[in-house]
């Protein structure tokens, strides 16, 4: 009796290495549910190739798709900001479609020129990634990034840095204005997180028969802010000229309405 007690607690205890050799083999399997953009950016700021009297910033990155999901249309939005003269240049950077589970790796460059400072000063960097995922627009969390002055005080100072996100849109209201053609305008309300944030940006797409709109938000970093939400209100007119009769759907920030044109939307020669 007490030799077969043993082999049951061996049997148990190999029963028991072997479940947490495979939980171990399947944990890196698992992956996130839906698109999760992993990223991985250097940037560099220093003299530009054969001009002593300009500066150039670099970027260059590599991102991959850890989700279990295609991210369609990725887009890489690469912001520069002046630190000493409040000046903002954006650059877009089309990637295409990122594939799931690590399926491809995507590599990215943008330059940023400008004439050079003295004392130098910091030129800040924001990358934002953009992708179509279930019919919707999604954006990453902005990565804050900046280059290090070549001064004692380097690394301590934050002016000139923003950091840039997405409004949120409680509802919106398709008005059609009496005119031929049609007009349409989108009538969208949501609101702000605190005082210090404001609207900077209004991009608008049209794919098939949906138009995608996107209200984006910027505001300082490291400042301090009221934080009660204050409420907004943007009248944003679509170009619908030329469209098919039919139905068409208008998504702001996630937020879905439609609209339909009975008839061509397009003066007929005579």
């Amino acid at each position: 009796m007490k030799n077969l007690s043993k082999k049951k607690l061996v049997f148990i205890a190999l029963l028991a290495v072997f479940a947490i050799i495979v939980l171990a083999w399947l944990a890196p399997l698992q992956r996130t549910a839906g698109v999760h953009i992993v990223s991985d950016i250097g940037i560099s700021q220093g003299a530009a190739e054969n001009n002593s009297e300009m500066e150039s910033v670099k970027v260059h990155g590599t991102v991959w798709n850890d989700g279990d999901i295609i991210a369609k249309n990725l887009t890489a939005l690469v912001i520069f900001t002046e630190a000493a003269q409040n000046k903002i240049v954006r650059k877009n950077v089309p990637l295409g479609d990122l594939p799931p589970n690590k399926g491809q790796f995507m590599e990215f460059d943008s330059e940023y020129l400008r004439e050079r400072t003295v004392p130098k000063t910091v030129v800040n960097v924001t990358v934002q990634f953009d992708w179509m995922e279930n019919g919707q627009i999604k954006t990453t969390e902005t990565l804050l990034s900046s280059g290090e002055p070549d001064s004692p005080d380097k690394g301590n100072n934050n002016a000139g840095k923003f950091i840039y996100g997405n409004a949120t849109v409680e509802s919106i209201e398709i008005m059609v204005l009496e005119s031929f053609p049609v007009q349409i305008k989108v009538n969208a309300r949501g609101y702000l997180p605190d005082g210090c944030t404001s609207i900077y940006e209004i991009t608008k797409e049209k794919k098939d028969t949906t138009f995608f709109v996107n209200i984006k938000t910027v505001r300082p970093a490291d400042t301090f802010c009221t934080q009660s939400l204050v409420p907004f209100q943007e009248v944003i007119p679509l170009d619908v000229y030329g469209l098919k009769a039919g139905i068409y759907t208008v998504n702001v920030n996630g937020v879905n309405s439609t609209f339909e044109l009975g008839t061509d939307n397009i003066i007929q020669g005579r």
